[in-house]
């Protein structure tokens, strides 16, 4: 049990270690510059690894390009959405019947600018696709695969015993 104990702190201490140093990675401006894209650059584009790929200057330049390219204002689209969902709620919390027809409007509007959000983000990991080469795709690639298989190790750890049977 100790050792379990032990492994499991181990495993948690190292994926905080790795998770910290993805996050600095994708936090760090490239070449001194400030990372087009906000905080986090091109981490949550669907390429969360891609700071952990050596890139070519060539291949720098092209991703400032892509990621310095017009972007849907998600600002405001999340404010727009903050606002669908105060309107839920004052739907909800008004005496007498709801208007069910009414919020299944306003959750469909919610629903259009998720859609608009993940084509977004997808049409920009295509593009960031696209300037690499064959063998940092496999890097990329062979990163996840470990660290899915950290993650799927941490939760067996983890995870809570079987119940026991009744029947004794």
């Amino acid at each position: 049990m100790m050792k379990k104990m032990i492994l499991t702190a181990t495993l948690i201490g190292g994926l905080a270690g790795l998770s910290g140093q993805a996050l600095a990675a994708h936090h760090a401006p490239p070449h001194g510059g400030c990372m087009p894209g906000g905080p986090g650059g091109f981490g949550g584009m669907g390429m969360p690894f891609l700071a952990n790929v050596q890139l070519t200057s060539a291949q720098h330049k092209k991703l400032q390009a892509i990621l310095k390219d017009e972007h849907p204002d998600f600002h405001a689209d999340m404010e727009q959405e903050h606002q669908l969902h105060k309107q839920i709620q004052e739907l909800l919390a008004t005496p007498g019947k709801v208007d069910q027809a009414r919020i299944e409007s306003l959750q469909q509007q919610i629903a259009t600018l998720h859609q608009q959000h993940e084509a977004a983000h997808l049409q920009t990991a295509i593009r960031i696709h696209d300037i690499l080469t064959a063998d940092q795709l496999n890097q990329i690639r062979e990163t996840e695969e470990k660290v899915d298989s950290l993650h799927e190790q941490l939760r067996a750890l983890t995870a809570p015993p079987p119940p026991e049977d009744d029947k004794k």
